[in-house]
Parts: C-alpha cells; structure tokens; sequence
C-alpha cells in the first residue's frame, strides 16, 4: 500500500497506538478486533495496516511503549546511583501507574496468557526491574527480620498496587466508577504509604 497523502506519519501512528492502548486495556490481546482500534483511531481499517502489518505487530509496539516508561524509570534511577529504599520504589511506580493505568490493564492480560507475542518488551522490563531490585538498600529498622526482604516488600506492595485499577465489579462499588481524581490520587498514595510503614 502506498503512503498517503497529505499524512503526518508519526502524529497517525500516535493516534493508532492510543486507540489500541485503550482497546488492548479493555478486553486482552484475543478479545480486541482491530475493526474497532480503526473506528476509536478514526483512520480506515487498509491505513491501520499500512502502519503496523499485523494485530501482533500493533500489540508488540503497544506493549513495548508501556514497558518502556517503567523500563525508563528502572534505568534512570540505576543510573543516578540513588540509594533506593523499597518505599522509594514502590511510590515511583504508583506515580507511573497513575499517569498510565492502561499499562496495570495490558500487562495483567499478558502475565495471564501463555503466549510468547511480547516477550522481548517484557524481557527488558524484568531485566531493569531486576537491576533495580538488586540495588534495593535495607535501611530500614526491621529489614533483617524474617519475612521483611526488601524484595519481597516490593512485590507484595506491588499487588496492592495494581487492583485498585481493576475494572472489577468490586472495586467500582467500593470507589465509585470515577476513582481517579487528585484527591483520590493523594488519598491512594497516602494509604500506600502507610502500609509500607506497617510493613518496614
């Protein structure tokens, strides 16, 4: 297929990659038509295979452009040499998962499916969590004591972390369906927090 005209090219594919963000989020890798990700991106069904090929393709850069941003952050916080505490790391990534929460939605999806589709995005996003785990300082009081290794701190922290984006019956109930404010950011956060004082 030839390019069309009158195209800004990087601006388009922007615009498909949200709309497949959003779809992805919403309803997994099998249930998402790439019918739809065209009608939410507003381009023709041939010009979302011009840019991407493939609905395998599109969830690999879609994957791969949100574990970029947590990659992103591991990176940068090895690289600043920054004495990192668990509750430091757990509050960088409730920060990130706020301003992304489709990236919470896509990456459960994927930890529940048995298909290697995205596996090199995810790859170097568990490398760089991993560099960054092993970098963790155990500067808190209760550190040593059984039960309280830094690691597992985080990914314990980290489950409490990714359901309250779940769009779960439950959750709306207990939140409302508009559960993303600032206040409720603060509120969240704060409560995060604490639960990392309890544990720490």
């Amino acid at each position: 297929m030839a390019r069309p005209k009158d195209a800004d090219p990087e601006q388009t594919r922007a615009t498909i990659l949200d709309a497949a963000e959003d779809e992805f989020a919403d309803r997994g890798f099998h249930g998402t038509r790439m019918v739809a990700i065209a009608k939410g991106a507003g381009v023709t069904h041939g010009l979302l295979h011009y840019y991407f090929g493939s609905k395998d393709r599109l969830y690999e850069q879609v994957v791969g452009r949100l574990c970029g941003l947590h990659q992103q952050l591991f990176e940068q916080l090895v690289c600043d040499g920054i004495s990192l505490t668990p509750r430091d790391l757990v509050l960088e990534s409730f920060d990130l998962f706020w301003a992304h929460p489709n990236q919470v939605r896509i990456m459960l999806w994927e930890m529940a499916s048995a298909d290697d589709r995205v596996e090199r995005s995810m790859k170097a996003f568990y490398d760089a969590m991993a560099g960054v785990l092993s970098n963790l300082t155990a500067d808190a009081p209760r550190a040593s004591e059984p039960g309280r290794d830094p690691r597992d701190v985080y990914v314990s922290i980290l489950g409490a972390l990714v359901v309250y984006f779940f769009r779960d019956p439950a959750i709306k109930r207990l939140f409302g369906a508009n559960r993303f404010s600032e206040e409720d950011r603060k509120r969240r956060r704060a409560h995060i927090g604490a639960l990392l004082d309890l544990l720490l």
